[in-house]
């Protein structure tokens, strides 16, 4: 489809296709975004299979849909709008490498990596608009035209990354693929809870154990790794010194977007499980260090033990994770009642006890 692409800050009035984000423009929504107005027949978990689903449509079928749009259009910058633009710009191509392009876009969106591949390839994305790693020259843009700028980017260099010329762009993805294989091999000597009737992993790290990434604090594997092996919607992970316990309570995409494949349910509640944590800690919110959390309406957020991180989807703890006085046993009984109190049992799977069937 030959429609030109724009990174809009402002939602467009006339007709547009809004790929991946929101914002309420007219004309066509191909979107996994909350609330969405997606056309139920090419709905998807991503918006690339959303997208894909539309390019592998009749013509008659994609103009009637599309009819009077004048741009494709996107509200942000990530792996899957990306690439959910690709698949109607270079429709016939993008169906040819559909599985390739899935595995990426759930890399990105998910964090969920498959293949070395998909890592590399969703890292490289994301790092075009990074203006400490990417090649292109931002000077003097602003976030929305970097974006702007990041997409087109995209758009030229992903076909020929897919051909086997990835390796010539090794400083957009060296980095996360060395992390993510040694957050992949320390996760697989960590104790691992997958309660599935909650959909829940809980990983403890063993007697010392600590990540072998260079310059790694304690135990803190990145969302990639836990998220590749685990598909639980919520993740905790703990790990225990003679300093204390560090502890750190991710909740993901999956309950956020407006997925097809699965049933997602209510979110824990951060705020009530965070004040229970100080109240027992004994800090307040005006000590340096205490438990802090995230919006819980933003897409994945998370709760954790340490200093101030704002900064949202960080790959690592990072320097935030800091040594609680509460017992990990303590800990997990908590971040375990949360999220079965937040769960939605339907009556008939409980048996008399009240224990969840699986």
């Amino acid at each position: 489809m030959q429609l030109p692409f724009r990174i809009f800050d402002e939602t467009p009035t006339e007709r547009v296709i809004t790929m991946d984000g929101a914002g309420g423009a007219p004309g066509l929504e191909l979107s996994h975004w909350p609330g969405n107005r997606t056309p139920e027949g090419l709905k998807h978990d991503l918006s690339t299979g959303i997208a894909l689903n539309f390019s592998s449509l009749p013509q008659e079928e994609r103009d009637l849909l599309s009819d009077g749009c004048q741009e494709l259009v996107n509200n942000h910058y990530d792996t899957d709008g990306c690439l959910a633009a690709l698949s109607i710009l270079k429709g016939e191509w993008a169906l040819a490498h559909r599985d390739q392009l899935l595995l990426t876009a759930a890399a990105g969106d998910f964090f969920s990596a498959a293949t070395d591949e998909s890592l590399m390839l969703d890292a490289a994305i994301t790092n075009l608009a990074n203006s400490e790693r990417s090649d292109l020259d931002f000077g003097g843009m602003s976030l929305c035209e970097r974006h702007q700028t990041a997409s087109l980017a995209a758009f030229e260099r992903v076909p020929a990354w897919l051909d086997g010329q990835l390796e010539k762009d090794t400083h957009l993805w060296a980095p996360e693929l060395a992390a993510w294989r040694a957050d992949t091999e320390d996760l697989k000597r960590a104790v691992h809870d997958d309660l599935a009737h909650l959909d829940f992993s809980i990983w403890t790290a063993g007697p010392g154990q600590a990540s072998s990434r260079p310059q790694a604090t304690g135990f803190d594997p990145g969302r990639h790794a836990l998220w590749s092996i685990s598909a639980a919607d919520r993740i905790l992970v703990l790990s225990h010194s003679k300093d204390g316990t560090r502890a750190r309570f991710l909740v993901s995409t999956a309950s956020w977007f407006d997925l097809v494949t699965r049933t997602t349910h209510p979110r824990p509640d951060l705020k009530a499980l965070c004040a229970e944590l100080n109240q027992l800690e004994g800090c307040t919110v005006k000590d340096e260090h205490h438990w802090r959390h995230q919006d819980p309406t933003t897409p994945s957020p998370e709760l954790w033990f340490g200093a101030n991180q704002s900064a949202l989807f960080l790959e690592h703890g990072e320097g935030a994770l800091k040594p609680s006085a509460l017992d990990p046993q303590l800990i997990k009984r908590l971040v375990t009642q949360a999220v079965r109190d937040a769960w939605s049992f339907e009556e008939e799977d409980e048996d008399s006890d009240g224990d969840w069937q699986i």
